[in-house]
């Protein structure tokens, strides 16, 4: 086995057990979480990373919004030329056998933020060798290798190899020469790290910490029971928001003091709250879709739709994409899968209506396109398929049928539907 072929093959070990692919090679710098462990000392893996709830809250965003995205199939009729849409088969409407389509693209969002990686197995076919079921794979069970110039695939801890025709890989980032796309948790292990510490750490404070808010102090030794009725006493006269204000008045030598949180321990909780923001901007999450409004200044609705119609483009369709090259790897060669991305628009009205009339006064789509788009059948009319037609005009058309009462329209017919693959 040459080196290169070797170093192959290590690039092609998944990171998401824990193990790295690089320990056979001296001159590779072992990443932070080489052995499921960050530099905080605590156990960065799929599970523990998805207890953050920012990490949990991201995916959860990013899961429903894909998820809810309408899968279209085109059918490809030449360079420079619309796609002609046809109806999407079983495969894409319905393609697994225990979960729904919501719930099996969730589950493939999911392993891309967790994972770095898509795998579907195809487990059914018709007569014609079509894929009519699929099932999700678990990325951190998959291993990858080049074999004498063939990439094979084997799952679980045993290794049990898979059929390479029934196996849909699409990697999230990865680099040249790598069989697999990189790993996120590991990319991130040293902040994951860092905040599932400060987690543990503000979780045992709050459970395990000893924090009074004061001492009471007395110049004089004190009997248990004199001890217990002393606290008693002021915790019953000045416990409580009623007697938050009334002055402590004490005698015979005895001294208050109030107790401060440890400056260290207060800058630890408070960076929690940056976590947040580092987390959301690790996933490219908009920080107000995780509750965070006031202190970023983007209180104005304005702002947040801006926000979020630039977190659409940037993203949100590096997830759609990938999720529509795996799904085309299903059909025919001649066919691909398209999801619209403004179908999230829809949602809003005025954003909608902002989104048409920009692309109809610069002449970017057809009236019959923008019609499309809100789930409007085509109108007959010719000019509803002309870039160019008048949008406000005084006077009738050429092209316009007639309003005559008994004269018969000459408008063309309804343009059928096209076959699905």
């Amino acid at each position: 086995m040459t080196i290169r072929r070797s170093l192959t093959q290590q690039r092609g070990m998944n990171t998401g057990t824990g193990w790295w692919g690089g320990m056979g090679d001296p001159s590779v710098i072992p990443p932070p979480s080489a052995m499921g462990y960050s530099t905080a000392g605590v156990a960065v893996t799929e599970r523990t990373v998805i207890g953050l709830m920012s990490v949990f809250s991201c995916i959860r965003i990013i899961g429903d919004i894909v998820a809810d995205l309408e899968p279209h199939v085109f059918r490809k009729t030449g360079v420079g030329v619309n796609d002609l849409e046809v109806d999407a088969p079983l495969i894409i409407t319905d393609p697994y056998a225990d979960d729904d389509l919501f719930t099996g693209t969730f589950k493939l969002v999911a392993s891309l933020g967790l994972g770095g990686n898509i795998y579907k197995q195809v487990i059914d076919r018709d007569s014609q060798g079509n894929p009519t079921l699929i099932e999700n794979l678990n990325p951190a069970l998959m291993k990858v290798s080049r074999v004498q110039g063939v990439k094979t695939y084997q799952i679980g801890a045993t290794g049990k190899p898979l059929n390479p025709k029934d196996i849909i890989h699409v990697p999230w980032v990865s680099l040249a020469g790598s069989l697999v796309g990189l790993n996120p948790i590991e990319i991130g292990a040293s902040g994951f790290g860092s905040n599932i510490a400060a987690e543990e750490y503000a979780s045992r404070y709050f459970a395990q910490g000893l924090n009074p808010g004061g001492i009471l102090s007395v110049t004089k030794p004190l009997l248990p029971a004199d001890a217990t009725r002393l606290q008693s006493e002021l915790q019953n006269n000045h416990g409580g928001l009623a007697n938050s204000h009334i002055p402590i008045v004490i005698d015979g030598g005895a001294k208050w003091e109030n107790i401060s949180i440890n400056p260290d321990t207060a800058q630890l909780l408070e960076s929690r709250a940056f976590s947040k923001a580092e987390i959301s901007g690790f996933y490219g999450v908009p920080i107000v879709l995780l509750g965070d409004v006031a202190e970023r200044g983007t209180t104005e609705i304005k702002g947040v739709e801006e926000l979020l119609i630039s977190w659409v483009l940037a993203g949100l369709k590096g997830y759609v994409k990938r999720l529509d090259i795996a799904d085309t790897k299903l059909l025919p060669p001649g066919y691909v899968v398209r999801r619209d991305l403004n179908d999230i628009y829809k949602t809003n009205s005025q954003m909608l209506a902002m989104l048409l009339t920009s692309m109809r006064n610069a002449s970017i789509a057809t009236p019959n396109e923008l019609r499309h788009i809100v789930n409007l059948p085509p109108s007959a009319e010719p000019a509803a398929n002309s870039l160019f037609a008048p949008l406000n005009s005084n006077t009738t058309p050429d092209w316009a049928p007639s309003a005559i009462a008994g004269v018969p329209s000459t408008a063309p017919a309804e343009p059928a539907t096209a076959e699905g693959p």
